[in-house]
C-alpha cells in the first residue's frame, strides 16, 4: 500500500485577540442591559435574570484565555454581541475564502509546491460561509490550483475527516496531492450572548498537503499510519440556521440559528466513541 504523508502545514491566525476579562465584561453589560428591559417580567417570576460570568468561572470550565477573532468591535458592544462584517460583492474573494488561500499558500511553501501541483482541493469547516458556489472552488480558483475541488461539513470533526479522505484519494489514485483547507470563522456563528458557550471558540484557518511518500519534497514529513471513523447522531451540538428558515417564518436571530451545546452530554458521548 502506497505511503502517504503529510508535507507541509499552514496556519492563518487573526490579528485581534479578545481576552476573557474583556469578554465578561461586555458579556456583564450584556446581562444588565437585557435585566434592566426585562425587569417587570423578571419581577413577576416570567423571566429568570441574566447571571453575570466570571474570568474564573471561564478558565475553570475550559481552561482557555484568550481566542483570536477576526473583528472584535461587534462581538464587545453588548448592544450588538456579533462580529460587524462588511459585505462584498461577488467578484471579490470572500472572506472564508481570503483566510483559507493565507493558510494554503504557507502550506505549500512548506512543502515546497507550487499551487498549479495541486489536483483536489478540499474545504473542511463546520460552517460554510455560503450555499454555493463552492468554497473549495474559489479557494482553489484565487491559488491557480488544478484538479477538483469539494466542501466537506462533518461539524468540528471536518478537518479529521477531510484528511482521511485525502488519504485514501492519494492511495488508490484519485489525486496526486491534496489541499485540504479548514476556515473556521466561528465569531460569526457562536453565540456570544450565552454565558455557557460564549468563551469557546475563536477563528482560525489551518491547511495542510497530503501526497504520496515517494514524491514528497519537504523536510518535514508525517505519515498517516491509519484512520477510523465513526459518526453518531446527535442533537447535543445544534445549529439550526439554513436555507429553509425563511420559509418557516422564524426569528433570523432567534437562540437556535446560532451554536447551541449541551456540554456534558456532549462530554459524555464522545469520550467513549474516540476511545
Amino acid at each position: 500500500m502506497k505511503n502517504v504523508v503529510i508535507s507541509g502545514t499552514g496556519l492563518y491566525k487573526p490579528s485581534h485577540v479578545i481576552t476573557n476579562a474583556e469578554l465578561v465584561a461586555s458579556y456583564n453589560a450584556y446581562a444588565d442591559l437585557q435585566n434592566a428591559q426585562h425587569a417587570q417580567a423578571i419581577a413577576d417570576g416570567q423571566r429568570q435574570p441574566l447571571v453575570h460570568s466570571s474570568v474564573e468561572f471561564i478558565e475553570k470550565a475550559s481552561g482557555i484565555r484568550q481566542r483570536y477573532v477576526i473583528e472584535k468591535t461587534g462581538v464587545l458592544d453588548p448592544t450588538r454581541m456579533k462580529p460587524r462584517f462588511a459585505p462584498r460583492p461577488d467578484e471579490q474573494l470572500s472572506l472564508m475564502a481570503e483566510i483559507a488561500v493565507d493558510a494554503a499558500q504557507k502550506a505549500l511553501t512548506a512543502a515546497n509546491r507550487e499551487a498549479g501541483e495541486i489536483d483536489a482541493v478540499y474545504c473542511a469547516s463546520a460552517n460554510m460561509q455560503r450555499a454555493y458556489p463552492a468554497m473549495a472552488c474559489e479557494i482553489q480558483a484565487a491559488l491557480g490550483a488544478g484538479g477538483f475541488g469539494f466542501d466537506m461539513n462533518v461539524a468540528c470533526s471536518s478537518a479529521t475527516i477531510a484528511l482521511e479522505q485525502a488519504t485514501n484519494a492519494v492511495r488508490c489514485g484519485s489525486a496526486q496531492r491534496v489541499l485540504i483547507v479548514n476556515p473556521e470563522i466561528t465569531s460569526a456563528h457562536l453565540e456570544w450572548r450565552d454565558r455557557d458557550c460564549h468563551f469557546i471558540f475563536g477563528d482560525v484557518c489551518t491547511a495542510i498537503i497530503v501526497e504520496a511518500a515517494d514524491q514528497a519534497r519537504s523536510a518535514d514529513q508525517w505519515q498517516v499510519l491509519g484512520t477510523q471513523l465513526a459518526t453518531k447522531f446527535s442533537s447535543n451540538i445544534r445549529n439550526n440556521a439554513g436555507f429553509m428558515n425563511r420559509c418557516e417564518d422564524t426569528d433570523p436571530d432567534a437562540r437556535d440559528k446560532t451554536f447551541m451545546q449541551e456540554g456534558r452530554k456532549v462530554f459524555k458521548a464522545v469520550v467513549p466513541l474516540a476511545a
